[in-house]
């Protein structure tokens, strides 16, 4: 017997829901059509025939480009994210029936975020199942978790976690800091700080290291305890961070693990105050439907302390 499949899942054209959801998260027309590399009008366009399929209003418009997500629109936006999620996933599934897993698991991590903590384990992983594909991906700290809620990445590990309902956050070990100089620099090497050369200094940070932002504390501790001056260069990720410390004549915030890799190439200074620690979270997704490679991931993360298991989508 057969049976007729649903009209809206057969007329429905699933790009609309991609570029809806792509509006949601730009919160503009504009953001959402240099995301998509289309026109404006095409996103317009998209917008308005997929409330006209769903018989919905999806956004509020107000003056300009400005708009708000109605109710139905927000519900609508997270349905879109499952099946976004889905569909990304489908080469993820791992074989099953006591076969070798095999697929794909994505690890987002924070871009500015030591990772010495969680490669041994990660790398062990791979070497215990040789046909999965292991894909670490550094983000901006606020993307990881939209990683997990738009069912691309696996697990995430990050460095300030914003409320969300559906994402465990297991805090790790937090990460000390300190600053930084590399050879070009008048204070490298030196055992006795200048106060006048350290507040007069040039430094380079993270893009993250607004006040807003998830380093915001170490910016606070810089301007609190009058360390550098004017900010002249912002790294995306901690590799960059190091170069410009290194090759430059400018001070930085490091991890101590991380900046401890480069030896004699960069110098600590000794400032009176020591800098303030930072918290790591791994997160998983409460709600989400593992694959087997992923529950397998997740398993061998928790047996080092590093991740929880989601709960059973029963207990959800």
């Amino acid at each position: 017997m057969s049976f007729p499949l649903d009209r809206l899942a057969v007329q429905l054209d699933w790009n609309l829901l991609r570029t809806f959801m792509v509006i949601v998260q730009e919160r503009s027309i504009t953001g959402a059509a240099q995301r998509l590399n289309i026109s404006q009008p095409s996103v317009s366009s998209a917008l308005r025939r997929l409330e006209e399929r769903l018989e919905l209003r999806l956004v509020e418009r107000g003056a300009g480009q400005t708009f708000v997500v109605t109710r139905a629109g927000e519900a609508v936006y997270r349905e879109a994210l499952e099946i976004y999620g889905g569909v990304v996933r489908l080469n993820d599934v791992g074989e099953e029936g006591g076969r070798a897993l095999s697929g794909a698991v994505v690890v987002f991590r924070s871009s500015h975020l030591d990772m010495d903590f969680a490669m041994p384990v990660l790398e062990s992983f791979r070497a215990l199942h040789p046909g999965v594909t292991l894909s670490i991906r550094s983000t901006p700290c606020h993307d990881v978790a939209q990683g997990l809620l738009q069912r691309i990445a696996s697990v995430g590990f990050c460095t300030r976690v914003d409320p969300v309902q559906r994402l465990r956050a297991q805090p790790l070990e937090p990460q000390r800091f300190g600053i930084f100089c590399g050879p070009a620099h008048p204070l490298y090497r030196r055992h006795e700080v200048d106060p006048e050369v350290l507040s007069a200094s040039d430094v380079v940070g993270f893009e993250e290291d607004a006040m807003a932002g998830a380093l915001s504390a170490l910016t606070r501790y810089r301007v609190r305890h009058g360390i550098g001056g004017r900010m002249i260069a912002a790294a995306s990720g901690i590799v960059d961070l190091v170069e410009l410390i290194e090759h430059g004549a400018a001070l930085g915030c490091l991890s101590e693990g991380h900046a401890a890799r480069y030896g004699a190439r960069l110098w600590r200074i000794p400032v009176a105050a020591p800098a303030p620690t930072v918290e790591v979270f791994s997160l998983v997704d409460l709600e989400r439907h593992m694959t087997p490679v992923e529950t397998a991931l997740i398993a061998h993360l928790e047996e080092a302390g590093l991740a929880a298991q989601p709960r059973p989508r029963s207990q959800v």
